[in-house]
């Protein structure tokens, strides 16, 4: 199937299943930032499933360019879909996928999108391709978009194993000052994660940064500590 047609496709099977009131109710939560077509995600996955089925994906070739169809669209759900297909595909991205994937990012940034991006998509190429991805990374860490640098702060919170701590301290240092709440957030919850793995390591962490950590950092890095 080609990538025009399945995003043809996705937007048929949505366009006339949406509730206002949801689209109303949607649109606040985010802030008034994008226009919804009112369809919740347990309903959004129910009416795709059809095209998520092998047969009828379309191939790793024409992801890029069915991500960004969908992207193009100005309703959030179809980002939402695309971000679904990126997740099918995301143990076959490689290196070279890397600058459309921060075109994602930078376009429509919120932090639904950005956070399953960097997560997911940036976090699978970094722990795969630390090589390649790292010194990419190193670059969005003192970027001028608040975007990129929470995407470098956050690109290891899903790992198990294989967490490159040196990355992560320095994702986190240059925005210990910052006052914005996406960052003083992203810190929080990457030092969290890395809890699971090294509390000794984040306990100590925190001790040593505690009088330039935001609260927010702090609360959310100890959450789970007793």
């Amino acid at each position: 199937m080609r990538q025009e047609v399945w995003s043809f496709e996705v937007v048929e099977l949505l366009k006339n299943e949406g509730h206002r009131a949801d689209a109303q109710a949607m649109t606040a939560y985010m802030k008034g930032l994008f226009p919804f077509l009112g369809i919740k995600k347990p309903l959004r996955a129910a009416l795709t499933k059809p095209l998520f089925e092998r047969a009828n994906l379309p191939s790793k070739a024409e992801l890029q360019t069915t991500c960004e169809a969908l992207w193009a669209l100005p309703e959030r759900e179809y980002q939402m879909v695309a971000l679904d297909l990126i997740r099918k595909f995301e143990r076959q991205l490689v290196p070279e996928d890397l600058p459309w994937i921060k075109a994602l990012i930078l376009e429509k940034s919120w932090w639904d999108s950005v956070d399953f991006l960097a997560t997911h998509a940036v976090g699978s190429l970094l722990e795969r391709f630390p090589a390649h991805i790292r010194p990419v990374l190193e670059t969005w860490i003192h970027d001028p978009n608040m975007w990129l640098n929470r995407s470098a702060i956050i690109a290891q919170v899903l790992y198990r194993k294989n967490l490159d701590v040196d990355f992560l301290e320095m994702a986190i240092l240059p925005h210990i000052p910052s006052k914005e709440f996406f960052l003083r957030k992203a810190i929080g919850w990457a030092l969290r994660s890395h809890a699971a793995r090294d509390p000794h390591w984040v306990h100590a962490f925190v001790e040593a940064h505690r009088a330039e950590l935001s609260g927010l950092s702090i609360r959310e890095a100890l959450k789970h500590f007793r």
